[in-house]
């Protein structure tokens, strides 16, 4: 589970409050370390239209698009499948 935080915390996240047209395909919470109090970071994550990148959009509005490496393997991790594109190889 240590990877998956380090790709979400090394992502390069913007500060600015995004509305999705459709529900998270899922949601996923990290707890804040070294933090004297229990505070939990709650992420909501979609799979692109494409398939190939995951978009993520915390409970602080701050957004990130995924590169295709980064989307993969944190799909994977986060849950036991491969990330499958739509678009034809």
């Amino acid at each position: 589970m240590e990877k998956a935080i380090d790709i979400v915390k090394n992502a390069n996240w913007i500060n600015k409050k995004i509305e999705m047209v459709r529900y998270a395909d899922y949601q996923f919470q990290f707890p804040f370390k070294n933090s004297s109090e229990n505070k939990i970071a709650s992420y909501s994550l979609w799979v692109s239209q494409n398939g190939e990148n995951l978009e993520i959009v915390t409970d602080s509005d701050k957004y990130v698009k995924l590169t295709k490496q980064d989307s993969e393997n944190l799909y994977e991790i986060l849950t036991g499948e491969k990330l499958i594109s739509n678009s034809m190889s």
